[in-house]
């Protein structure tokens, strides 16, 4: 089918050629997918605001042979301009844009990811809970890739959680003391039970949570670790919410 029509949010965009944009969509139909957006830095594109990050749209692409669709039109349901209106709020949305960028495949739908995304947009735009918001991504976003952590007994020879114990992220879970290795993160048993609630509760439930200095500081280092682990490279964006990471 040459036309399709799909509700898709703005993972980023660069350029082609001299008035065109390559566009990188997470679309709730069809996944991740890549549309060029002709002539859309010339100054009377229609289709221009639409196209900025974090943009939710409902988009009509027609995709002919090549893997490359052409976007015929965009139709915005929420630009989230406040996100990018606001340098601490456009970090965060930005981190979750790459996590979502980097942990998928093109054409891979995900319902579900794509309904995680526009929640933690809402979120972010709405709350001033940023760090527990994304916390909150980004363990979601692993237990709906299949990367749960594990975090019930050490992860290489079950040994049951004791007062001792560090996060080996290449494994993805807990290990005891004896399994562990000096370059693991360190993590406490609140930060435990803290994973454990993010990941199990709804989203009702967590915003009335209240993270704690120690279980911040540790998720902060412990999960952009296991994810730069799953995709074997730097996540650019760590950097910024490192500097920022003050809510």
């Amino acid at each position: 089918m040459p036309l399709f029509d799909t509700d898709a949010i703005v993972l980023r965009h660069y350029e082609l050629g001299e008035a065109d944009k390559i566009i990188v969509l997470f679309s709730k139909q069809r996944g991740k997918i890549r549309v060029v957006a002709k002539g859309v830095r010339k100054t009377k594109s229609t289709l221009a605001a639409g196209l900025e990050p974090f943009t939710y749209n409902h988009v009509l692409v027609y995709q002919g042979n090549s893997d490359l669709g052409n976007l015929s039109q965009c139709d915005i349901e929420n630009s989230f301009a406040d996100l990018r209106n606001d340098f601490v709020k456009m970090s965060y949305a930005s981190y979750a844009a790459e996590l979502v960028n980097e942990l998928t495949i093109d054409k891979d739908v995900n319902k579900s990811l794509f309904n995680l995304l526009l929640i933690t947009y809402r979120l972010l735009s709405n709350s001033d809970k940023n760090n527990l918001v994304i916390r909150t991504f980004e363990l979601k976003l692993l237990n709906l890739l299949g990367y749960r952590p594990y975090l019930n007994s050490c992860v290489k020879c079950g040994t049951e959680l004791n007062s001792n114990f560090r996060f080996n992220a290449t494994e993805g879970g807990v290990v005891c003391a004896e399994c562990a290795e000096s370059w693991n993160d360190k993590i406490s048993l609140g930060t435990i039970k803290f994973m454990n609630r993010l990941l199990d509760l709804d989203y009702k439930g967590i915003m009335k949570l209240n993270l704690p200095a120690y279980a911040r500081e540790e998720l902060g280092a412990i999960v952009p670790n296991y994810i730069e682990s799953i995709i074997d490279k730097k996540l650019k964006a760590v950097s910024f919410l490192e500097m920022i990471d003050i809510d």
